[in-house]
């Protein structure tokens, strides 16, 4: 027989439907009608399964039946998928700087000059020899016949011009009997170039500047000697030395870098003009010309 309910085949005379549990009609009861037709069997439906990770109804509340639809990614997970591609950027972008810290930068810092400038020639009745050479370590002074060598204890800058400190001078006979007295300590050496220099671009002022302190003389304790070359792009400049030995208001006179600096009134100044280019130039003043050569190098 057939359940009403459900329309479950079931054994004749079974009293309750194997598939709902429904109270099946008795036979003899039952009153069938004219031409009857038996209901549609169905094939009960397994219960579906949701996926792993699927929200589970709580306890008694009617369950939909799972429908079957195209997978969606997450809303989280399509985020994550850009994941590679920022990181590919993050990349790339520290790739240019890379670039740039390694090839642009020291372009445009190059650091302190490195290299020669020697101005040498006799005249008449005087040797004009002055000369800078370093490496950025350490550096050779020429300067009249005398030779200084020393390292580069740091640099500064100071507007258009380089200070270079120079430490652990080997002063040999320069500066005379005076300056190689015993009592004579704080013995100084700065070099001064022009920022930027370079053979071909060596243009602006070159300085050597030394003092010291005489421990022994009150009435001359302080000492200041500078050796100056300016170069202009016009093809002027000037040679000039100076030297002083007193208070330090006397001593400023020699001294390149301060207000009262006077050569002419402590030492010499010669005007000079100048022919030439990348870094090899004829030198005249006084009447005598002179090789001035600069060089670029470590």
């Amino acid at each position: 027989m057939f359940c009403r309910k459900c329309g479950t085949k079931n054994a004749d005379g079974a009293k309750f439907c194997i598939n709902c549990g429904a109270e099946l009609a008795s036979p003899q009861t039952t009153a069938q009608p004219a031409g009857p037709v038996p209901p549609q069997a169905t094939v009960p439906q397994a219960t579906p399964v949701a996926p792993a990770g699927a929200p589970v109804p709580p306890q008694g509340a009617p369950q939909q039946p799972f429908q079957q639809t195209a997978y969606q990614q997450p809303a989280a997970s399509a985020k994550k998928s850009k994941a590679p591609l920022v990181i590919g950027g993050v990349v790339a972008v520290l790739a240019v700087l890379a670039v740039v810290g390694f090839v642009v930068m020291p372009m445009l810092n190059r650091g302190p000059w490195t290299g020669t400038m020697m101005l040498d020639g006799v005249s008449a009745n005087y040797d004009h020899e002055f000369g800078i050479k370093t490496d950025g370590k350490t550096v050779t002074v020429y300067d009249q016949d005398d030779v200084v060598t020393g390292t580069i204890a740091g640099t500064r800058e100071e507007g258009d011009q380089v200070f270079y400190d120079v430490k652990d001078v080997s002063w040999g006979s320069w500066g005379g009997s005076s300056f190689s007295a015993s009592s004579v300590t704080d013995k100084v050496m700065t070099i001064i170039v022009p920022k930027g220099a370079s053979a071909a671009k060596p243009f602006g002022r070159w300085s050597v500047v030394v003092s010291a302190t005489d421990t022994g003389d009150d009435e001359y304790p302080l000492y200041v000697r500078s050796t100056t070359l300016e170069l202009d792009e016009d093809g002027t400049g000037y040679y000039e030395f100076a030297s002083e030995w007193g208070k330090e208001s006397d001593v400023a006179v020699a001294d390149p870098t301060n207000s009262a600096y006077d050569p002419a009134g402590s030492g010499w100044k010669h005007p000079l003009t100048s022919s030439g280019s990348n870094g090899s130039y004829d030198v005249e003043f006084n009447d005598d010309t002179y090789d001035l050569t600069f060089t670029d190098g470590k």
